[in-house]
């Protein structure tokens, strides 16, 4: 009886200590699939992924944006002074270039993006073009005009590593505006020419989206269209408007920003030489005849000025592509208006007679003009009359004469 007893304690015992073995294996496994999912720190002995972004540099452009520059520069120069990661040295040239051009070193700017595309071309051709686009920006603050366009014909060749806006419009733009900078008309017409019909491409497609600031920018530079500025006459200059100020205008809707501000004072510029060049000019070849040669200089002056009243009221009625205003083109648009009434005021105290100028304002017509047919002086506008009018101080007949609509459709006396 003990002995069977005595058998049966030592089964138990075997059979508990199979167990509790079992339930520690099982505890033991348990812990280790819980560590092996528990998060962890990064070990400093983990290998590093050198085509990863430097930590070391993330902060930068944030310091940068609020005008730490000082903080930003000494990063980058840590950087590059304790870093061994070399496929990034190009990215740390180009921050510090970009450090250089915002405190206005443009020098200093301009020899850093140069390393940055030295490097980019041998490890990261991205960078390599976005260095050579930025470097383009500081020979144009420069007015460098040999090296920008050098550096924007090179751009052309990197425009696919731009958005299309940037490579298919402002790229394209800005070279035309730096070829008409040195008397090469015909490539910058040309270029021009891409640039305006790719952009209306992209506003026809519905899909097409952009940053505000980007388009403001793109439409800013083809708004400088393709003329000399160093040798203008006041035709070239209308002729740059006419062009040109539907771009500005659009510009100054797209943003509230740099390029907004820079396209509505471009369009105030361009009025305010155009409207000096209207109370400056002085005919050539005048007759000695005082009361002629004061009557030659209005007649020109009223074409001039009613030239500039017609570009005014072609920008009123421009439509807006993105369908609105901000204050911004709300103040081209309010410019417009107080160069009208001063256009108008200045006509109308011209000597010409009341048969060539209006003794009222009429809502949304053009302003007379008088040239010279066959040594006599004809009113001339898109109120085109059948007959010319002589010059003349009778009153005219009370019947007005008839308009002939067929023979003024698409008709410009002055081309």
């Amino acid at each position: 009886m003990d002995r069977d007893f005595q058998c049966f304690m030592n089964a138990s015992k075997i059979s508990c200590a199979k167990v509790l073995t079992r339930l520690l294996l099982l505890i033991l496994l348990s812990l280790q699939i819980s560590c092996s999912l528990w998060p962890f720190e990064e070990s400093e002995e983990k290998p590093i992924d050198y085509l990863a972004y430097p930590k070391e540099l993330k902060d930068v452009p944030y310091l940068i944006s609020k005008g730490k520059n000082k903080d930003a520069m000494g990063m980058v120069e840590n950087y590059l002074t304790n870093s061994d990661r070399i496929h990034w040295f190009g990215h740390a040239y180009f921050l510090k270039a970009f450090i250089f051009e915002e405190t206005d070193r443009l020098a200093q700017a301009e020899d850093w993006y140069r390393r940055a595309i030295q490097h980019g071309s041998q490890y990261n051709s991205k960078l390599e073009a976005k260095a050579l686009y930025n470097l383009s920006f500081t020979y144009e603050k420069q007015n460098d005009l040999p090296k920008l366009l050098t550096s924007l014909i090179d751009l052309m060749k990197r425009r696919s590593f731009f958005g299309a806006l940037t490579g298919q419009v402002e790229i394209p733009a800005r070279l035309a505006a730096a070829y008409a900078s040195q008397g090469r008309f015909r490539e910058a017409k040309a270029f021009h020419g891409e640039a305006s019909g790719n952009y209306k491409l992209m506003v026809r497609d519905q899909r097409f989206q952009a940053k505000r600031e980007e388009l403001s920018k793109s439409l800013f530079y083809l708004g400088l269209v393709t003329f000399d500025q160093n040798n203008e006459s006041y035709d070239s200059l209308i002729a740059k408007l006419q062009l040109g100020q539907k771009y500005f205008l659009a510009s100054s809707e797209a943003d509230k920003g740099l390029w907004a501000n820079r396209s509505s004072q471009r369009l105030a510029d361009l009025y305010n030489r155009a409207w000096g060049m209207v109370l400056q000019y002085m005919p050539e070849g005048l007759s000695s005849d005082p009361v002629a040669q004061k009557k030659q200089k209005q007649e020109r002056q009223l074409t001039m000025a009613s030239d500039l009243y017609d570009l005014m009221f072609t920008l009123r009625a421009e439509e807006f592509p993105l369908g609105g205003v901000n204050n911004q083109s709300r103040s081209v648009l309010a410019m417009s208006e107080q160069w009208t009434d001063k256009i108008e005021d200045f006509v109308l105290k011209l000597d010409l007679g009341p048969q060539l100028i209006r003794s009222q304002k009429i809502a949304n017509r053009r302003l007379p003009r008088a040239v010279r047919v066959d040594k006599e002086l004809t009113r001339i506008n898109k109120e085109n009359l059948s007959e010319p009018e002589p010059l003349s101080l009778k009153k005219p007949p009370k019947t007005p004469a008839k308009v002939d609509k067929k023979a003024d459709i698409g008709k410009d006396p002055n081309l």
